[in-house]
């Protein structure tokens, strides 16, 4: 299996850290599914976080998703299966969120500036040397996992979460970079108007698109948007439109 590790939700000195839920390439193994199902069935669940939280009472417990699939998916890859038989992937390339991977507090503030990948030689004080994939190069980045970033279709500017609680103020503000979320927004653009370019192309001119007239943000959204959430949809090509063909694809078994 290929996965990445949902470090935004880790803490420096948290040796487990849950998979994020964006991306889990596998090959199909019905023993494998098996033995997911059993310990899934069989409910062992400690509530909290760290220490014997979890599933299987192995620290696996209170960041987020935590009792669900990432947390579930990384105790199975992680202990029921008996070798290692999975690909951690790169998380500032691959399922690129472009959210922070560097502590800021506010609780243990003296860890503040630590990677919240947990260090091999154990020693996440002087962890402060990761990467920081909210700045990571477009070029860089294999696949997108539109979450910290928002919805490309919701055609809203991912502005920083400004909470309730005070304390959280300066963590969530630095939890994204607008640059990167908009670049990234553009390159979901560019794919829509490539995918509608083709369709064009391919059917001699016979099937319509939408218009790209929206002036908001067009330098990004590419005439798409007409305002914060006032997305201009794709008109869906007719229902014999062989897409498979167009993209020199078979589309038999």
């Amino acid at each position: 299996a290929y996965f990445t590790r949902d470090y935004t939700s880790n803490k420096p000195w948290e040796i487990n850290a849950g998979v994020q839920g964006g991306l889990l390439i596998a090959r199909p193994n019905p023993e494998h599914l098996q033995r997911y199902i059993d310990f899934i069935r069989e409910g062992n669940f400690n509530r909290g976080r760290g220490g014997n939280s979890g599933w299987g009472g192995k620290g696996y417990g209170g960041f987020q998703g935590a009792m669900a699939y990432q947390g579930a998916v990384a105790y199975f890859y992680d202990h029921i299966l008996p070798t290692p038989t999975f690909v951690q992937l790169d998380t500032c390339r691959y399922n690129q969120v472009v959210a922070d991977v560097i502590w800021r507090g506010p609780d243990g503030i003296e860890h503040k500036g630590e990677c919240r990948r947990y260090p091999r030689d154990g020693n996440y004080a002087a962890n402060t040397k990761c990467e920081d994939c909210r700045v990571t190069p477009i070029e860089l980045v294999k696949t997108a996992h539109y979450t910290a970033c928002k919805k490309p279709w919701e055609c809203a500017v991912p502005h920083p979460r400004v909470p309730r609680d005070k304390s959280q103020v300066y963590r969530l503000s630095h939890l994204t970079n607008i640059t990167t979320c908009m670049n990234l927004h553009k390159e979901w653009f560019k794919l829509r108007q490539d995918f509608e370019d083709s369709m064009v192309r391919f059917s001699a001119g016979e099937t319509k698109i939408s218009k790209r007239n929206g002036q908001y943000e067009k330098e990004f959204f590419l005439g798409y948007c007409n305002g914060s959430h006032r997305y201009i949809a794709m008109i869906p090509p007719p229902e014999d439109f062989d897409v498979d063909e167009m993209y020199g694809m078979s589309s038999s078994l």
